[in-house]
């Protein structure tokens, strides 16, 4: 195997269609099937399997003829370094492509509804005042299964939501604190149904939509409080929304305490039914992400911060 010295050495006889064609025979563990998936023909793959060996100074198949050719301990090795260099390589032409078609850094930032109109629309000014080089490209928030692959890719650079129960086994996720939520009508409402007057599966339950990383996390805290309303429950993407149509009167949610306080305070609200589990708000930042998504972390975690203190 070769030292991190000679690894160095030898690095700039590399191509990247090579490690392209290396990583796709070792994946597919098959050199005519890769050829079909690059669109070359098989003789083609075998070269540049062959070239990188030589650069390498050692075999990273183990060929016999008649059997499917398998990685060798050094083949192993190689892979992981082949698939880290192109998904570096991937990540820099993603982001030269987004700074030369208009000259400004665009930022992918991964959001969900509730945090953007809290937290993101505040900053915007100061944001485009203090980074006039940096667009935001809005984008929804992954599902809980795609989060790490699209951090990983590339494909969003910052994650910034509220979820139900936080995927502690993913990489690049950090817990900025739990969001309490619970159940809340109007008063008159509450009041009837804590009197056992109004069952609350007589009632009509708007829940806001936080995207698809939160998955049915506030239906299901629904069914876990014993509660299984009889007309279908509706989601509205716009928590403020919800909470207008709750303090008319005209159903019941699920709202965050950050949210629900002071209406609560203000006796527009009540909260009724038992305790819920809180949702948690992450942040995570991809790793190659620019440098400027980390000033917008920082921007955006302040005020989180700021906002809770003074609640």
């Amino acid at each position: 195997m070769l030292d991190g010295f000679s690894m160095r050495q030898r690095f700039g006889s590399f191509t990247l269609r090579q490690l392209d064609t290396f990583v796709c025979a070792a994946r597919t563990g098959s050199f005519a099937l890769a050829a079909d998936q690059l669109g070359i023909s098989q003789p083609a793959v075998s070269d540049h399997i062959s070239t990188l060996e030589r650069h390498l100074g050692h075999r990273l198949f183990e060929r016999r003829r008649g059997t499917t050719p398998t990685l060798t301990r050094e083949g192993r090795d190689m892979l992981n370094r082949a698939e880290a260099l192109l998904s570096t390589s991937q990540a820099m032409r993603a982001e030269g492509d987004r700074a030369r078609a208009d000259g400004k850094l665009r930022i992918r930032l991964a959001i969900g509804t509730r945090t953007r109109d809290a937290y993101l629309k505040p900053l915007l000014l100061r944001i485009y005042r203090e980074m006039p080089h940096v667009e935001l490209e809005i984008l929804p928030a992954p599902s809980a299964d795609d989060v790490a692959a699209a951090l990983d890719n590339g494909e969003i650079d910052l994650l910034l939501c509220a979820i139900g129960r936080p995927p502690l086994d993913l990489p690049h996720i950090h817990l900025l604190g739990e969001l309490p939520i619970r159940l809340v009508a109007a008063p008159a409402m509450a009041r009837r149904i804590e009197a056992g007057l109004l069952p609350p599966e007589e009632l009509r339950f708007v829940l806001p939509d936080f995207g698809a990383i939160a998955g049915q996390w506030l239906e299901r805290q629904l069914g876990l409080a014993g509660i299984r309303p009889r007309e279908p429950v509706r989601s509205l993407e716009f928590a403020d929304m919800v909470q207008a149509l709750v303090e008319d009167g005209l159903g019941a949610s699920i709202l965050m305490d950050e949210q629900t306080a002071p209406a609560i305070a203000a006796g527009r609200l009540a909260p009724f039914g038992p305790p819920l589990e809180p949702m948690w708000r992450i942040v995570a930042r991809a790793p190659l992400a620019p440098r400027a998504a980390e000033e917008i972390e920082r921007l955006l975690v302040q005020e989180i911060a700021r906002r809770a203190s003074s609640r």
